[in-house]
């Protein structure tokens, strides 16, 4: 099941990479600065008379954020090297989409600890009902930390 959780803020236009099966092959997207929705895929809740109940875990949210290619190359190779001429600015202007993917640990570490590692050029914003915990335990003797998104109240 699709949810929304929040949105991601993208502070300044930027270009991403997609990449392709083979390892040279890539589109490059301009993304314009702005606010984009934040999806986890892997969240259930089911009705209840008395509400709504969570059922599973939320593991990692995705945000797809559409753009305009400047630049590609999908061009023939040959034990990795380029076969002929490819003009890399031939798809340039048109419209594409930059797929960003994030565990819900970073989204946390991110918004707690303003780790930039997870910051991911932008900022996170959860919606009210949800929210970003520190989360302490211990392994093989020793204390750990992590973070998690969780709804407001649940354990």
């Amino acid at each position: 099941m699709k949810k929304q959780i929040g949105w991601f803020h993208l502070k300044e236009d930027t270009e991403f990479d997609n990449t392709y099966e083979c390892a040279a092959w890539y589109e490059r997207v301009l993304v314009k600065a702005g606010k984009y929705p934040v999806v986890v895929y892997d969240y259930r809740e089911k009705e209840r008379e008395d509400g709504v109940e969570v059922d599973g875990h939320i593991g990692s949210a995705y945000v797809i954020m559409d753009g305009t290619i400047t630049s590609d190359y999908f061009g023939a190779m040959f034990c990795g090297v380029p076969v002929g001429t490819y003009d890399n600015k031939q798809n340039a202007g048109k419209e594409s989409s930059y797929s960003m993917h994030s565990y819900l640990y970073g989204i946390a570490d991110a918004i707690l600890n303003k780790n930039e590692i997870y910051m991911r050029k932008g900022e996170w914003e959860l919606f009210p009902e949800y929210e970003a915990r520190e989360i302490k335990f211990e392994y093989d003797g020793e204390e750990h930390t992590t973070h998690g998104i969780f709804l407001k109240g649940e354990q």
